[in-house]
């Protein structure tokens, strides 16, 4: 196996935070390039309208600009400079719009970190990580945090 193209989707949490030394590891291994992704879902408005208004542009603006300076964070302190390195901000499903990125940019390895929901959590919101295995164009590397407990259903 070759890698030369490594997709690292992240959502900011611990897990992600857990994962990110496995895909800069491999991205080093392997001298690949490595794209860190965030995907920003829509934001969706209340149908009780008796909430107060808000300015979604200003926070969609704002969601946008936490999610650069993050990603920029991250690779100044966590990627070595010799790894060649890409932020992208994605719209949308995580889950697809992760496989849709790396079908259309040819990626060869996703380094993806797991949440462990189970049961009736993972019944209700599924897995994006499980989504992203089974529809990923390539192989797919899963990271579990190890305090993250699997509980049986």
């Amino acid at each position: 196996m070759d890698f030369k193209k490594i997709l690292f989707p992240t959502d900011f949490s611990e897990s992600s935070k857990f994962a990110l030394p496995f895909a800069v590891s491999m991205a080093t291994k392997f001298q690949a390039h490595l794209t860190m992704v965030h995907v920003i879902e829509p934001i969706v408005t209340p149908v009780d309208f008796a909430w107060g208004t808000y300015n979604y542009p200003d926070i969609e603006k704002q969601v946008n600009s936490y999610a650069e300076d993050s990603l920029k964070k991250i690779v100044d302190e966590n990627v070595p400079g010799e790894i060649e390195t890409d932020v992208v901000i994605l719209y949308g499903k995580p889950w697809r719009e992760v496989v849709t990125y790396a079908k259309e940019n040819d990626i060869d390895l996703v380094v993806i970190p797991t949440h462990g929901l189970s049961g009736l959590s993972h019944a209700i919101y599924g897995s994006t990580a499980e989504k992203v295995i089974r529809k990923a164009p390539c192989p797919v590397l899963t990271i579990r945090h190890p305090d993250v407990k699997f509980d049986m259903p």
